[in-house]
């Protein structure tokens, strides 16, 4: 009886193996590379989102309280809103919480900010009726006489990140509120009017209107610019941002041109937008020249 024949064992050679695990190993790379790439496009259109909304959102809170500067409660017997200044500011400053309205400022700011003050009659009694509102979202009263104040300004808060904040006189002082994190550049031009009822010509700084007597009175449109940031890094970071756009001569206006390589290191190369507007008020002083 002859032996059955002899069997081999099926199988990879050792070449065949390596080659196998080769190809595996660079699969799986693809894959994670693959991944990282879908995750990191992912993460910069929220934080580009994100951004779009503090942006606008922070334009909008400025843009209403612009829109309520120098209003008047003629209900009000003895208002007192008929002798306030509806608008003011300051330029590449920043603000101490307990001094008066935008009295004593610091001489420095976050990227040479600027500061605006608007002021507004209030309504109501007592806390008020809620119609009139400060900065903060709170109601002003017309009791006294001495009208409402939301003024804004750039400040870091305590871990070093830039926030647009919200000043206001509340029952027991003054106060300052964050109102939107992530806005490191604000910037004010204002326009003024040549005479009562004409569309402001002309748009200065600050320091621009107050070398002209009575200017503040003839302010009727408030231009504003804000620099947003986000938290991821963008490849498509620009090396300088002109609040203002090229055309606007920022050599004179500290902050109306940023540039990145002035920025702390570790937010170079973040996400950033400029978002701009310019309000007309609604309540002009009908006096002004």
């Amino acid at each position: 009886m002859k032996p059955a024949p002899r069997r081999h064992a099926a199988g990879l050679s050792l070449p065949e193996l390596m080659a196998a695990l080769a190809i595996g190993m660079m699969l799986v790379l693809a894959s994670i590379s693959l991944l990282l790439a879908v995750r990191s496009a992912y993460l910069l259109h929220d934080d580009r989102a994100r951004m779009e909304e503090s942006g606008r959102f922070a334009l909008e809170l400025i843009s209403r309280a612009v829109r309520q500067a120098g209003y008047r409660d003629w209900s009000a017997a003895g208002s007192g809103a008929a002798t306030l200044q509806p608008v003011s500011g300051l330029d590449a400053r920043s603000l101490k919480d307990a001094a008066d309205g935008i009295d004593g400022p610091y001489g420095s700011a976050v990227n040479g900010s600027d500061v605006l003050a608007l002021r507004f009659d209030g309504s109501g009694q007592g806390d008020g009726d809620g119609a009139i509102q400060n900065c903060a979202g709170a109601a002003v009263s017309a009791d006294g006489g001495q009208g409402g104040w939301s003024i804004f300004y750039i400040a870091n808060d305590a871990g070093g990140e830039p926030e647009l904040r919200c000043k206001y006189r509340g029952p027991n002082g003054w106060k300052s509120d964050a109102l939107v994190r992530g806005i490191e550049g604000f910037q004010v031009l204002y326009g003024i009017r040549a005479q009562p009822g004409v569309t402001p010509g002309r748009f200065v700084n600050a320091t621009g209107v107050q070398a002209q007597a009575g200017a503040w009175q003839a302010v009727g449109a408030v231009r504003v610019a804000l620099l947003a940031r986000g938290t991821q890094t963008d490849a498509a970071n620009a090396g300088s941002y002109a609040l203002f756009g090229p055309a606007y001569d920022g050599s004179a206006d500290p902050g109306s041109v940023i540039q990145a390589s002035q920025l702390p290191t570790a937010s170079r190369r973040l996400s950033r937008r400029i978002y701009g507007a310019t309000v007309y008020l609604r309540n002009p002083d009908p006096v002004a020249p």
